[in-house]
């Protein structure tokens, strides 16, 4: 029995607290339901006190009025108390009880006690709970969202329309976009590198020609002859020829030299002389400087440049071409969730409608209020998601840069397809071997290594001293009055070959800076090997999450598509209840604002499912750029 006073007791306080609500909207209702809905007169006067939700005075009722209240439902106001005693239950209960206060007693007949003991978390629940984490999903796999058929199609926005797909945009963006276009050029700059590097071992031709007059005092009858006061001489020589370094590192040169010469020397004959010599010399490097891997050095760490460079752009391609993804599926959510939103308003103005129907009926000028808020606060919601429409089709147009979306701005794009809904199993070992063998970052650190050596390589072949092998021989001819074309037969009809041999050699003695540059070499290569096991590890960790990412973001849109079924239950329930059991005053509105929630809480729960299936397609995206198989791509600058 005294459990059953104490719960009305609550019951009791709950409605009072509120009277002061009721009675600020009763100019809104009817005026056969303001009577019944009028507070009743003040008991007793003496107990009045400030309650803590409300703060206006609280009146003591007592507790035979108060359950006389209770009872009442459509007694008229002007019925008062019967007199007499109270039943016999009542003198068992406290006395008179104040709004707001709540015996301390009755908290501990509540489940929120202090007394419950808190819930514990064991090994046991957590295995639980990851069992349950791999049970199937509850999507049935004929299962599509109500929205999807309409997503893909026009809306209108504009006069006309374009359906793109993934494919198409990928192919698009790889022949028009301004960023891939940019990143094929640094292949092209990278590439001449290797020409440049070629280029040391054409041959190169070479002229000179230069006049000479001389005219000094002679010191004695040696150096002109008797009675020759001033040497005078006139010299003209021209040489022109070929050299060429090979790739041993030998240096080949051949030249022509023929001129003219005239002097006063007695001693000088013939006069006017023509002269002519072919020579031919030829260097080669035996220690520092030979062997072609030595001199081809610059031509291997060009190519690697470029490699490294065409890896480079691989890694920026495959990233741009998961933006364009990632842009395409952002222009089907933002559709998707217009559409809900759409629908979101259309049921705001349904509610509307309905209370504007049956205003002269039971509807409060309160509810008709709350509906038209509801309807003016979806419909600024609509407006911005148009705008975030038109948005993602700006950001498509600007990743794609194709002709077809970008030379009509006003175009409406529109997917072809909606995003899957079925889980595709990926096996993480068979993922993280993949990854090893395509990703371009573990080609590019490769790369870098196999330039690393051939440096250390060059820097050991520079330790070494200098010993080069010099050669040397040449003919000539020489003919007076200034008979160049005759010394010129002479050099090979008349003439002997001269000729000369040698060794050049030098060292440093130290050689301090061809040491340094081996220890710099080598810290290199050191470094690039710990970079190479941090890009594994890191490859590693990428594709790993990936695929965690796909089991994980499958799973979510299973539970958001459980939480999504369960706010359409709730709406339904809310709905027929507020239509089939109105209520009056205080209960009209709380049933009219639970449905109104119920329907914002519904529209969240639907953009979450949307949003979850664009997560699982991006995911699986992802999925092929951590593996570097998003796609195979061979940059223009590689087919040059």
């Amino acid at each position: 029995m005294g459990r059953t006073v104490c719960n009305c007791f609550i019951a009791l306080a709950t409605c009072f607290s509120v009277a002061g609500s009721v009675g600020a909207q009763t100019q809104d209702l009817p005026s056969w339901l303001a009577e019944t809905t009028a507070p009743p007169s003040r008991v007793n006067n003496t107990g009045v006190e400030l309650t803590e939700v409300y703060a206006e005075p609280a009146t003591q009722f007592p507790l035979v009025a108060a359950m006389d209240l209770e009872n009442r439902s459509d007694t008229p106001s002007h019925n008062a108390l019967p007199p007499g005693p109270p039943p016999s239950y009542v003198a068992m209960n406290p006395d008179p009880l104040v709004v707001g206060e709540v015996p301390k007693e009755w908290l501990n007949e509540t489940t929120i006690s202090t007394s419950a003991a808190p819930t514990q978390v064991t090994s046991a629940s957590v295995k639980q709970f990851l069992k349950s984490m791999a049970q199937r999903s509850p999507i049935s796999d004929t299962y599509r969202p109500w929205w999807e058929a309409t997503a893909t199609a026009p809306f209108e926005l504009s006069a006309s329309s374009v359906v793109v797909d993934g494919d198409s945009l990928i192919l698009e963006a790889l022949r028009h976009s301004f960023r891939i276009a940019a990143v094929n050029e640094n292949i092209c700059i990278a590439r001449t590198g290797i020409t440049r590097a070629a280029a040391d071992f054409d041959p190169t031709a070479f002229v000179e020609s230069k006049f000479v007059r001389t005219s000094v005092p002679t010191g004695s009858d040696l150096d002109a002859g008797t009675n020759v006061d001033r040497l005078r001489e006139e010299d003209f020589s021209f040489s022109g020829g070929v050299r060429r370094k090979t790739q041993s590192g030998a240096e080949f040169e051949i030249g022509q030299q023929i001129g003219l010469r005239d002097s006063s020397s007695q001693f000088f004959t013939p006069d006017n002389q023509g002269n002519s010599r072919l020579t031919l010399s030829f260097n080669q490097p035996l220690l520092n400087g030979a062997g072609q891997a030595y001199n081809r050095s610059l031509i291997v760490l060009a190519k690697l440049d470029t490699q490294i460079a065409n890896e480079a752009a691989t890694t920026t391609i495959q990233d741009h071409l998961l933006r364009v993804q990632e842009s395409m599926w952002n222009l089907y959510y933002q559709r998707a969730s217009l559409l809900l939103r759409i629908r979101h308003l259309n049921q705001a103005k349904s509610i509307h409608d309905w209370l504007e129907n049956r205003q002269d009926l039971d509807a409060l000028e309160s509810q008709l209020k709350r509906a038209e808020a509801a309807v003016a606060t979806r419909s600024s919601e609509l407006a911005r998601a148009v705008t975030a429409i038109r948005n993602a089709e700006d950001q498509l147009r600007m990743l794609v840069n194709s002709p077809r979306l970008s030379d009509d701005k006003t175009v409406e794009i529109i997917p072809a397809r909606p995003p899957s809904l079925t889980l595709v199993p990926v096996s993480m070992e068979d993922a993280v071997v993949t990854a090893l063998q395509q990703r371009s970052e573990m080609n590019e650190v490769a790369r870098e290594l196999d330039t690393a050596r051939v440096r250390l390589n060059v820097a050991c072949n520079e330790l070494l001293p200098m010993l080069d092998l010099v050669l040397e021989t040449y003919v000539s001819g020489l003919r007076g009055s200034q008979d160049i074309g005759g010394s010129w037969i002479d050099q090979f009809s008349v003439g002997e070959p001269s000729y000369s041999a040698g060794l050049l050699f030098e060292v440093p003695l130290q050689r301090r800076a061809a040491k340094a540059n081996v220890m710099r070499r080598q810290a290199e290569l050191r470094k690039l090997a710990g970079r190479l096991g941090e890009t594994i590890a890191k490859l590693h960790a990428e594709v790993a999450a990936a695929v965690r990412e796909v089991e994980t973001s499958h799973r979510e849109l299973g539970a958001r598509y459980v939480a999504m079924v369960s706010a359409q239950e709730y709406v339904d329930l809310i709905s027929n209840r507020w239509r089939e059991l109105p209520g009056d005053g205080y209960s009209a509105n709380s049933l009219l604002e639970d449905l109104l929630d119920a329907q914002d809480r519904l529209l969240l729960e639907e953009v979450g499912f949307a949003r979850a299936q664009i997560d699982y397609t991006l995911s699986t995206s992802r999925l092929k750029r951590a593996t570097g198989t998003l796609l195979q791509i061979q940059p223009v600058g590689a087919a040059h």
